[in-house]
């Protein structure tokens, strides 16, 4: 039962996380990305020549901000997009909100999305 109660607050809490705090942060970031980030990285090679122009605007600015966010974080995709050192190149308040959005929010919906495969696969066993 304890491991119910659990699951239940667990779900509770990413009806307000990931709806309500995913955009928002993502927001947030995509205005504190600093213009020189966004000069740097904005182009080729790191994006073709569509994503550079795209990336730009609203809403598809948001992608450009998880990729950053996920770069600065996580050292697998710096070598995807071969962004080289860039959590040394951007400011220390950035690096610190992206790896907070990173492993705050996106760490909550791999979360989420772990617990909702482990009840497809248990519920079962609970009844």
């Amino acid at each position: 039962m304890q491991m119910i109660d659990f699951l239940l607050h667990f779900f509770a809490l990413s009806l307000v996380i990931i709806p309500v705090m995913l955009p928002l942060s993502l927001t947030l970031l995509t205005w504190l990305t600093p213009q020189s980030v966004i000069d740097r990285y904005v182009c080729p090679p790191h994006f073709s020549e569509f994503e550079s122009v795209a990336y730009r605007y609203f809403p598809t600015s948001w992608i450009r901000t998880l990729l950053f966010s996920m770069a600065i974080s996580v050292p697998i995709f710096r070598r995807v997009r071969k962004f080289g050192p860039m959590h040394r190149e951007v400011p220390r308040g950035f690096n610190i909100a992206c790896r907070l959005f990173v492993y705050g929010v996106v760490g909550h919906m791999i979360l989420f999305w772990c617990a909702v495969g482990f009840l497809l696969t248990f519920g079962k066993s609970f009844e």
